[in-house]
């Protein structure tokens, strides 16, 4: 009887690690009281991005593939990753500045990232144009006070995994997990 509890127990155990640890634990990254991306939303993502060459191109990563087999490049992780962030804090401000989408302005966007479009699944392509939309919307709409809204942003309250790198508040950006480098800007040159 007490081998059938020790076995029950650690079965118990396993169960219980892994279902906390489904997602890999801490998530990739948490930015205010409600932005949340986990580790899969961020590899789905990234694994867009390293299926479309203009993506690529945008993120300036020429090789998606990481060092060990099945892996991403972590400049191509750590440029979707601040990416994502950006993105997300422009939704949220979105959201607080009662914004709403211009279909004009999705349309229009559709058409110039249509090569992008091309290379992506639809849902993601759809997500981009939202995100865009909204990145574009909020920057219109705040005028000048864009520019210091988008600094206090991203200067403080943003968490990264020390799995992907930290967050560099004086550039907004994830750095590599090695240590500090030039940022690069993820936000789409369109």
């Amino acid at each position: 009887m007490p081998r059938r509890l020790a076995v029950l127990a650690a079965v118990l155990l396993v169960a219980s690690v892994g279902a906390g640890c489904s997602d890999g634990g801490a998530p990739a990254a948490r930015a205010g009281d409600d932005i949340v991306i986990t580790n899969a939303e961020l590899m789905d993502e990234v694994a867009e991005w390293a299926g479309s060459p203009l993506l690529l191109q945008q993120a300036r990563v020429t090789d998606p593939e990481g060092a060990a087999p099945g892996s991403y490049a972590t400049a191509l992780v750590d440029a979707v990753l601040t990416f994502r962030i950006q993105l997300d804090l422009h939704r949220e401000q979105f959201d607080a500045l009662s914004l709403t989408v211009d279909p004009e302005m999705a349309g229009s966007l559709e058409e110039q990232l249509a090569p992008v479009l091309d290379e992506v699944s639809p849902a993601f392509g759809e997500q981009l144009v939202g995100d865009l939309v909204r990145l574009n919307a909020v920057s219109q709409s705040m005028g000048e006070g864009y520019a210091a809204w988008f600094q206090e942003a991203t200067a403080s309250g943003v968490e990264v995994s020390s799995r992907y790198g930290a967050w560099d508040p004086a550039t907004g950006s994830v750095v590599a997990p090695d240590g500090p480098r030039a940022a690069a800007s993820p936000i789409l040159e369109l």
